[in-house]
């Protein structure tokens, strides 16, 4: 074979393992590139998944915070309402209590009053505080109740007290306040216990 087809052929050669590899390198790139552009993907994926969790969850902590935030200022308004009725009605039994002072058995009230402070306070000499009404009042019944029983009983005005009295030991030591502001005191966590039963039909703890 001449010189000059030899070198064709070897030519031809060169160019088609040239091409082969080119080809082969070509397919090992887009191999590559298809690799890369699957795995970005994919991160790409995982990153949109993660916002969007982390969006909702967010989300959902803002919605049950206005929930939780609604249900608190319900509960507050719920609660100043009924604040409010037992109050109204705390205040009308106080007018009822002054209106007391006017009925018949107002009078009766003065000595078991009388009779319940002087046991409290005990002894045998008492001084006893009331309002000038109740004085002219109590005053006959008073005395009476206090010789049938070996006492001594001072009855004393006391212009500021206005309803009920005040039960001493004679060296006014000891007290027993059994006016109605007193006995109101004394009872109003029990009274209002009673108002909130009454009007909710439960326990103020278990409303």
């Amino acid at each position: 074979m001449p010189l000059w087809g030899q070198v064709e052929l070897l030519c031809r050669a060169i160019a088609e393992e040239g091409r082969s590899e080119a080809e082969s390198a070509l397919s090992q790139a887009e191999a590559e590139a298809q690799r890369i552009l699957t795995e970005a993907r994919e991160e790409a994926e995982k990153e949109l998944e993660g916002e969007l969790l982390a969006r909702r969850s967010a989300a959902y902590a803002e919605a049950k915070r206005i929930v939780d935030s609604a249900e608190l200022e319900a509960r507050k308004r719920i609660l100043t309402f009924r604040e409010q009725v037992v109050s109204e009605a705390f205040e009308a039994l106080q007018a009822r209590l002054q209106r007391f002072k006017r009925e018949p058995g107002y009078a009766d009230f003065l000595m078991r009053a009388l009779a319940e402070g002087v046991e409290r306070v005990s002894g045998k000499a008492f001084v006893v505080e009331l309002g000038g009404d109740d004085l002219e009042l109590l005053a006959a019944n008073a005395r009476k109740w206090a010789e049938d029983r070996g006492l001594a009983l001072e009855l004393r005005p006391q212009a500021y007290l206005e309803g009920g009295l005040r039960v001493y030991a004679g060296d006014r030591h000891l007290l027993y306040d059994n006016s109605l502001s007193a006995r109101l005191r004394r009872n109003e966590d029990d009274l209002r216990r009673e108002i909130w039963r009454r009007v909710f039909g439960g326990d103020r703890e278990s409303s």
